[in-house]
């Protein structure tokens, strides 16, 4: 469970549930080993593809890039900052080279950014196998990494900047299990 302090009098909880393709599907995609997923063998047998896990998106001119990013770990307590989003692109985010965990703190593409309010919040917790695509437009905190490692993420690239965002600070929200 993870539990959403806002100070501006009111207590709102946040309870941060196992991700799930299910679950999650309003914001983005899993990505994982999902039992019934599509499988093929490749390269002559020599492998499995695990075939059509998302599609990352992109709605301006850019490219999809890769990139590699080496979190901290999350001290839990943790303080959320901000929300931001990216609206012309997807993003996705998966654990590279070892199994990580990562809290996700999204809420709805819908949201206009004066309108955004704690109790917009939703919380997920992968299990360290597991990775996500944010669909274009969804507000999410910035990574969450439970522990220190390296996250392969997918995301456009361009000149034309992509992040909006907003402050939390104004409500001093903090995650705790």
């Amino acid at each position: 469970m993870v539990e959403v302090l806002a100070t501006d009098t009111t207590i709102t909880r946040l309870v941060a549930r196992p991700l799930t393709a299910e679950a999650f599907a309003p914001f983005g995609q899993v990505i994982e080993h999902a039992p019934g997923g599509r499988r093929l063998a490749i390269n002559d047998g020599s492998c499995v593809r695990h075939h059509d896990l998302a599609r990352p998106q992109a709605s301006a001119p850019g490219a999809i890039s890769l990139s590699l990013f080496e979190a901290s770990a999350t001290p839990l307590p943790a303080a959320l900052r901000l929300v931001e989003r990216h609206r012309l692109g997807s993003q996705a985010f998966a654990p590279f080279g070892a199994a990580l965990a990562m809290l996700l703190v999204v809420a709805d593409a819908a949201l206009a950014p004066g309108d955004i309010r704690p109790e917009h919040l939703q919380a997920f917790v992968t299990s360290g196998q597991q990775g996500v695509q944010l669909h274009p437009g969804v507000w999410h905190h910035p990574l969450l990494s439970l522990q220190s490692g390296t996250w392969l993420v997918a995301d456009r690239v361009a000149d034309q900047v992509d992040c909006d965002v907003v402050s939390l600070a104004r409500w001093q929200l903090h995650c705790a299990p």
